[in-house]
């Protein structure tokens, strides 16, 4: 990106109040992180952050820079894009983001078929709340977007394109082989964070069917599905979720599945992207290849 590296540095830790996050987004130490904001204090002549102990919090100055610097970096993107017409290389690029467990399970099947039609499109990948991938589906900084419930714009087009099928699972021996929904109170739940539409699915549906939310034991709740699948693993609690994402640990007997009487649940993904915008031709073909496989009326 032609915006200056250490004002992207400094916006992303401004965005997430996090030096460590920032860190892992530019696959840097957190040292040369720091040296960055640092130099960028030394050659504006202000401090741009507050630290208190691990917290960071914008001093006034530095939240003057981060709304100025949110433009700056639009209108470098959208520079960049100009010349993306005339650069092949630039123009076979789509940006992409979605929700945690879409976008490390189900997307990625999707866009190696993508990639063995077009092996010379290249993706870039970010994993963003639901506020923030719109806001940049709107402002133009990504180019599709992917949520796990339906999801409303006006300035967008939402077409439903994937389905997970939500399971129990849970250690083998450590559980029962099927509950029914009253039963769940009975045993330690674990949630996962960070996957809006799973949450709203099962916040839904488990009432439903008779098992309140209230009355849940909710041991952990946890954002890293690696994290979650090591509790899972090590018999601290069963988890509903997506099963894609434990098919190998279904399959090797690390954990079972856990039927669960009158339950079936079933999550949708939808594609989110701009309408009446004139789209660079690879991301018409990438929209075009995800509407084919999964032909659903708007």
């Amino acid at each position: 990106m032609i915006l200056d590296k250490k004002l992207q540095i400094f916006l992303a830790v401004a965005e997430t109040a996090s030096f460590s996050q920032a860190s892992k987004k530019f696959s840097l130490s957190q040292s040369v992180i720091s040296f960055h904001i640092d130099s960028l204090e030394t050659e504006l002549g202000v401090r741009l952050f507050d630290r208190r102990g691990r917290m960071i919090t914008l001093t006034s100055e530095g939240e003057y820079l981060f709304e100025e610097g949110k433009k700056l970096a639009l209108s470098a993107r959208k520079l960049e894009d100009s010349f993306s017409e005339h650069s092949k290389k630039i123009a076979r690029f789509v940006r992409v983001a979605g929700c945690t467990l879409t976008c490390a399970y189900t997307l990625p099947l999707a866009l190696t078929d993508f990639r063995n039609e077009h092996p010379d499109i290249l993706f870039s990948f970010s994993t963003l709340t639901q506020d923030d991938l719109l806001e940049q589906l709107v402002e133009e900084e990504l180019d599709v977007g992917f949520v796990g419930h339906p999801t409303q714009h006006h300035k967008l087009t939402s077409r439903e394109c994937f389905h997970d099928e939500i399971i129990l699972v849970g250690k083998p021996k450590y559980f029962p082989d099927h509950l029914t929904p009253f039963e769940l109170s009975n045993f330690p739940l674990l949630w996962i964070n960070g996957d809006r539409g799973l949450d709203l699915l099962l916040r839904k549906q488990l009432p439903e069917a008779g098992a309140l939310i209230k009355n849940l034991d909710i041991f952990t709740e946890v954002e890293d599905l690696s994290v979650l699948k090591n509790f899972l693993r090590a018999g601290l609690g069963v988890a509903f979720l997506p099963r894609i994402t434990v098919a190998d640990e279904l399959h090797f007997r690390l954990l079972k599945e856990i039927p669960v009487e009158g339950l079936d649940l079933n999550r949708k993904t939808y594609m989110l992207y701009r309408k009446n915008k004139d789209h660079r031709e690879t991301i018409s073909e990438f929209i075009q290849f995800v509407e084919n496989r999964c032909p659903i009326d708007d």
